[in-house]
Protein backbone atom coordinates (compact mmCIF):
# COMPACT_ATOMS: atom_id res chain seq x y z
CA UNK A 1 0.00 0.00 0.00
CA UNK A 2 1.12 3.51 -0.78
CA UNK A 3 1.32 6.25 1.83
CA UNK A 4 -1.87 7.87 0.48
CA UNK A 5 -3.73 4.60 0.79
CA UNK A 6 -2.51 4.02 4.34
CA UNK A 7 -3.59 7.55 5.25
CA UNK A 8 -7.05 6.85 3.80
CA UNK A 9 -7.31 3.58 5.74
CA UNK A 10 -6.45 5.35 9.00
CA UNK A 11 -8.82 8.25 8.22
CA UNK A 12 -11.69 5.90 7.33
CA UNK A 13 -11.07 3.84 10.45
CA UNK A 14 -11.00 6.82 12.78
CA UNK A 15 -13.95 8.61 11.22
CA UNK A 16 -16.12 5.49 11.10
CA UNK A 17 -15.35 4.74 14.76
CA UNK A 18 -16.01 8.36 15.76
CA UNK A 19 -19.24 8.38 13.76
CA UNK A 20 -20.63 5.28 15.46
CA UNK A 21 -19.46 6.40 18.90
CA UNK A 22 -21.01 9.85 18.50
CA UNK A 23 -24.20 8.37 17.03
CA UNK A 24 -24.61 6.09 20.04
CA UNK A 25 -23.89 9.03 22.36
CA UNK A 26 -26.48 11.19 20.57
CA UNK A 27 -29.21 8.55 20.64
CA UNK A 28 -28.44 6.98 24.02
CA UNK A 29 -27.55 9.77 26.44
CA UNK A 30 -25.03 9.05 29.19
CA UNK A 31 -26.30 9.61 32.74
CA UNK A 32 -25.02 12.78 34.38
CA UNK A 33 -23.84 13.04 37.96
CA UNK A 34 -25.86 16.23 38.48
CA UNK A 35 -29.10 14.36 37.72
CA UNK A 36 -28.49 12.11 40.72
CA UNK A 37 -26.61 14.30 43.17
CA UNK A 38 -28.10 17.77 43.23
CA UNK A 39 -25.92 20.46 44.76
CA UNK A 40 -28.94 22.12 46.37
CA UNK A 41 -29.76 18.94 48.28
CA UNK A 42 -26.54 19.27 50.29
CA UNK A 43 -27.00 21.58 53.31
CA UNK A 44 -23.92 23.81 53.28
CA UNK A 45 -23.58 26.86 55.50
CA UNK A 46 -23.90 30.34 54.03
CA UNK A 47 -20.19 31.07 54.42
CA UNK A 48 -17.11 28.91 54.72
CA UNK A 49 -15.48 28.32 58.08
CA UNK A 50 -11.88 27.25 57.40
CA UNK A 51 -11.07 26.44 61.05
CA UNK A 52 -13.63 23.66 61.21
CA UNK A 53 -12.03 21.46 63.88
CA UNK A 54 -11.40 24.38 66.26
CA UNK A 55 -14.80 26.05 65.82
CA UNK A 56 -16.94 22.94 65.97
CA UNK A 57 -17.35 20.85 69.05
CA UNK A 58 -17.68 17.18 68.22
CA UNK A 59 -21.18 16.08 68.99
CA UNK A 60 -21.77 12.81 70.75
CA UNK A 61 -23.32 10.21 68.52
CA UNK A 62 -26.09 8.17 69.98
CA UNK A 63 -25.95 4.41 69.60
CA UNK A 64 -28.86 4.65 67.18
CA UNK A 65 -27.06 7.29 65.07
CA UNK A 66 -23.84 5.24 65.03
CA UNK A 67 -25.84 2.19 63.87
CA UNK A 68 -27.59 4.21 61.16
CA UNK A 69 -24.28 5.69 59.96
CA UNK A 70 -22.66 2.25 59.87
CA UNK A 71 -25.63 0.87 57.92
CA UNK A 72 -25.37 3.84 55.57
CA UNK A 73 -21.71 3.13 54.80
CA UNK A 74 -22.39 -0.62 54.49
CA UNK A 75 -25.04 0.09 51.85
CA UNK A 76 -22.61 2.39 49.96
CA UNK A 77 -24.32 5.58 51.01
CA UNK A 78 -22.89 8.77 52.47
CA UNK A 79 -24.30 10.14 55.70
CA UNK A 80 -25.76 13.64 55.66
CA UNK A 81 -25.80 15.65 58.85
CA UNK A 82 -27.87 18.48 60.25
CA UNK A 83 -25.68 21.58 60.49
CA UNK A 84 -25.84 24.61 62.72
CA UNK A 85 -25.32 28.20 61.54
CA UNK A 86 -21.52 27.76 61.72
CA UNK A 87 -21.62 24.69 59.50
CA UNK A 88 -20.92 22.31 62.37
CA UNK A 89 -22.51 18.88 62.45
CA UNK A 90 -25.19 18.60 65.10
CA UNK A 91 -26.83 15.26 64.35
CA UNK A 92 -27.25 12.56 61.73
CA UNK A 93 -29.89 13.55 59.18
CA UNK A 94 -30.17 10.80 56.58
CA UNK A 95 -28.25 8.47 54.32
CA UNK A 96 -27.60 9.90 50.87
CA UNK A 97 -27.50 7.29 48.09
CA UNK A 98 -27.01 9.60 45.11
CA UNK A 99 -23.43 8.46 44.35
CA UNK A 100 -24.38 4.79 44.64
CA UNK A 101 -27.42 5.27 42.40
CA UNK A 102 -25.35 7.20 39.84
CA UNK A 103 -22.64 4.52 39.81
CA UNK A 104 -25.21 1.75 39.29
CA UNK A 105 -26.89 3.64 36.45
CA UNK A 106 -23.54 4.45 34.81
CA UNK A 107 -22.50 0.81 35.07
CA UNK A 108 -25.70 -0.27 33.26
CA UNK A 109 -25.14 2.43 30.65
CA UNK A 110 -21.56 1.26 30.01
CA UNK A 111 -22.76 -2.35 29.76
CA UNK A 112 -25.40 -1.36 27.20
CA UNK A 113 -22.86 0.67 25.19
CA UNK A 114 -20.67 -2.45 25.17
CA UNK A 115 -23.60 -4.54 23.89
CA UNK A 116 -24.36 -1.98 21.17
CA UNK A 117 -20.91 -0.90 19.97
CA UNK A 118 -18.96 -4.16 20.10
CA UNK A 119 -21.30 -6.05 17.71
CA UNK A 120 -21.32 -3.00 15.41
CA UNK A 121 -17.52 -3.21 15.37
CA UNK A 122 -17.71 -6.88 14.44
CA UNK A 123 -20.20 -6.07 11.66
CA UNK A 124 -17.85 -3.35 10.35
CA UNK A 125 -14.99 -5.86 10.28
CA UNK A 126 -17.08 -8.42 8.40
CA UNK A 127 -18.33 -5.76 5.95
CA UNK A 128 -14.73 -4.73 5.38
CA UNK A 129 -13.98 -8.28 4.23
CA UNK A 130 -16.55 -8.05 1.46
CA UNK A 131 -15.81 -4.56 0.18
CA UNK A 132 -13.84 -4.95 -3.03
CA UNK A 133 -11.80 -1.77 -2.76
CA UNK A 134 -8.90 -2.63 -0.46
CA UNK A 135 -8.50 0.85 1.03
CA UNK A 136 -12.17 1.11 2.03
CA UNK A 137 -12.37 -2.50 3.21
CA UNK A 138 -9.23 -2.14 5.32
CA UNK A 139 -10.51 1.15 6.74
CA UNK A 140 -13.80 -0.48 7.72
CA UNK A 141 -12.00 -3.41 9.33
CA UNK A 142 -9.66 -1.14 11.28
CA UNK A 143 -12.63 1.03 12.30
CA UNK A 144 -14.41 -2.11 13.49
CA UNK A 145 -11.41 -3.05 15.60
CA UNK A 146 -11.43 0.43 17.15
CA UNK A 147 -15.16 0.11 17.88
CA UNK A 148 -14.68 -3.27 19.53
CA UNK A 149 -11.87 -1.82 21.65
CA UNK A 150 -14.01 1.20 22.60
CA UNK A 151 -17.02 -0.93 23.55
CA UNK A 152 -14.87 -3.27 25.59
CA UNK A 153 -13.11 -0.42 27.41
CA UNK A 154 -16.44 1.17 28.37
CA UNK A 155 -17.52 -1.92 30.33
CA UNK A 156 -14.16 -3.54 31.15
CA UNK A 157 -13.79 -2.24 34.72
CA UNK A 158 -17.27 -3.50 35.63
CA UNK A 159 -16.66 -7.02 34.33
CA UNK A 160 -15.59 -9.84 36.59
CA UNK A 161 -12.07 -11.19 36.03
CA UNK A 162 -13.45 -14.29 34.31
CA UNK A 163 -15.72 -12.19 32.08
CA UNK A 164 -12.76 -10.01 31.06
CA UNK A 165 -10.77 -13.06 29.99
CA UNK A 166 -13.76 -14.50 28.10
CA UNK A 167 -14.57 -11.26 26.27
CA UNK A 168 -10.97 -10.58 25.25
CA UNK A 169 -10.53 -14.25 24.29
CA UNK A 170 -13.65 -14.26 22.11
CA UNK A 171 -12.64 -11.00 20.44
CA UNK A 172 -9.14 -12.34 19.84
CA UNK A 173 -10.42 -15.59 18.32
CA UNK A 174 -12.84 -13.69 16.07
CA UNK A 175 -10.08 -11.38 14.85
CA UNK A 176 -7.74 -14.32 14.21
CA UNK A 177 -10.42 -16.13 12.19
CA UNK A 178 -11.20 -12.98 10.21
CA UNK A 179 -7.48 -12.32 9.62
CA UNK A 180 -6.90 -15.86 8.36
CA UNK A 181 -9.83 -15.56 5.95
CA UNK A 182 -8.60 -12.17 4.73
CA UNK A 183 -4.98 -13.28 4.25
CA UNK A 184 -5.95 -16.42 2.30
CA UNK A 185 -7.36 -14.30 -0.53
Amino acid sequence: MKVKEVAMVVALALLSAFFVGLLVDALYVEPKYEDFCKQSARPYPEKAYPLYPEQCKPYNLTVQERTLIDQCFDSKGMPDYNLDDKGCQTSFKECNYCQRDFDQTLQKYNRNVFYIVTPLGLIAIILGLFIGLEVVGSGMMFGGILLMAYGTMRYFSNMSKLMRVLVIGIELVLLIIISIKKLRK
